[in-house]
């Protein structure tokens, strides 16, 4: 598996335990949606930590549109990245190779957990959105089921998930959600014990505030356990993703109308606002009909 996959960006995580709801008065520096961006393999270098938080290309740009949105109709708005080592795939496909990215994504969902809480803690009135490409995508699929019951939690988006389940409760985009569901998973239900993969559904109502994007043919999301080494044109489709107006990546749309559902009437608005802030800042979740026009 690991072999096919070195030139991808992949990994897997661990499960958050359930979280209990904080009661603490909200510190003033809170704001009304906080961002937390779980970058893909080898995406933390100075670059992005630089020009991109530390996000990563895709999960910041993602953040850049949503944080416009929700600004324009009066939201406050902040982010922080997963403080993780984030290691790129090891190139020579060994047994060390692969337990030492196993140990990367095991920090990546144990920092992405503590960053949940403790920002909770601290800001218990704020709505949190969490977002990850790849290997940040599955550190943050792994923590779901433990925040199942998280009043906190506005939505979740997960680009390219390596733990994707084609049958999962999620709101599915990518041209995967064009098609019936396969034989092709995310990868780390292959050797789901030793990847430590969660390989049950989300509960509905999480589900449905969760948006897994993945596209044919890629090989980290759309995995075939039959296939042969990954070729160049599927890397290209791991990493061709980009939010859009619309169509398989129109994704910040359907998300902005997640938060603005959770979070209500921004804090700066005026009385009588909260029917203008929930208005989406652009079209609503898309049907299968409408992404195969875009």
């Amino acid at each position: 598996m690991i072999k096919r996959l070195v030139p991808a960006a992949v990994a897997a995580g661990v499960v958050l335990s359930g979280l209990a709801t904080a009661t603490a008065t909200a510190a003033p520096d809170c704001a009304d949606v906080h961002v937390i961006g779980a970058a893909g393999s080898g995406q933390r270098n100075a670059m992005s930590m630089a020009t991109q938080e530390g996000m990563g290309d895709v999960v910041y740009s993602s953040y850049q549109q949503l944080r416009s949105d929700l600004v324009k109709a009066g939201y406050t708005v902040t982010s922080e990245s997963v403080n993780y080592p984030a290691v790129e795939v090891p190139e020579d496909g060994s047994i060390g190779g692969w337990m030492g990215f196993m140990d990367s994504v095991r920090a990546g969902a144990a920092a992405t957990g503590a960053q949940y809480q403790a920002y909770v803690t601290k800001c218990p009135t704020s709505k949190v959105v969490l977002a990850g490409y790849s290997q940040g995508a599955m550190a943050v699929h792994r923590n779901l089921h433990g925040l199942a019951t998280s009043p906190q939690l506005a939505g979740a988006l997960l680009i390219a998930d390596g733990d994707r389940n084609p049958t999962d409760t999620t709101i599915k985009m990518g041209t995967t959600a064009l098609i019936a569901p396969g034989e092709t998973m995310g990868v780390g239900h292959e050797h789901y014990i030793l990847a430590g993969t969660n390989t049950d559904p989300l509960p509905a109502d999480l589900g449905a505030r969760t948006i897994s994007v993945c596209d044919v043919g890629d090989p980290v999301c759309d995995y075939d356990v039959d296939g042969d080494e990954a070729t160049p044109a599927q890397i290209a489709i791991h990493t061709g993703y980009k939010p859009t107006a619309g169509g398989p990546h129109g994704w910040n749309a359907p998300l902005y109308n997640l938060v603005v559902a959770a979070a209500g009437t921004p804090s700066g608005a005026p009385v009588g606002a909260e029917d203008e802030a929930e208005e989406p800042a652009a079209t609503p979740g898309l049907t299968l009909t409408q992404l195969a026009a875009n």
